[in-house]
């Protein structure tokens, strides 16, 4: 019997950090892990996940603006009120070598997104644009909110 079928089979709930590294995305423990390390593993691991038979959560470029947003929230990155900093989001994406799986950060399409939204934030309520990529942006930004929670807590 493997670690992870106990877990299953006791009902035992695992911590982020400790999915996290069970799948790979981390180091264990005794190296302990930055911030900054643990945030590009909840990074790399949110593009891999997927409502089952409908939609991965990130597939769409733009759908950094969500992601951005979400870490803005949580007080990870820069924050301005009058201009999202895209260009600079960006490139803190590849400073820290966060993969780009299916959807490329694109400051281009995160600012049409952007645009689109005029602005707006979670929950997008009063947005009028794509309905289903906004319904599908609310799972996403939900799912990392209550990671990027655990993880600074």
């Amino acid at each position: 019997m493997t670690n992870s079928d106990f877990t299953a089979r006791s009902g035992k709930t695992q911590t982020l950090g400790e999915v996290l590294e069970q799948m790979g995305y981390t180091k264990p423990e005794s190296q302990t892990a930055t911030q900054d390390q643990n945030l590009v593993a909840v990074l790399t691991r949110i593009q891999r996940m997927h409502v089952p038979e409908r939609y991965f959560l990130m597939w769409e470029h733009c759908d950094w603006l969500v992601v951005l947003q979400c870490m803005q929230d949580h007080g990870l990155f820069k924050s301005n009120p009058k201009r999202p900093p895209l260009a600079a989001f960006e490139q803190w994406l590849h400073e820290h070598d966060v993969p780009q799986l299916l959807a490329k950060c694109s400051v281009y399409e995160m600012s049409l997104a952007s645009r689109a939204l005029r602005g707006a934030r979670y929950p997008w309520a009063n947005a009028t644009w794509e309905p289903y990529v906004l319904a599908r942006w609310r799972v996403l930004y939900r799912t990392l909110d209550s990671m990027l929670h655990e993880m600074v807590s």
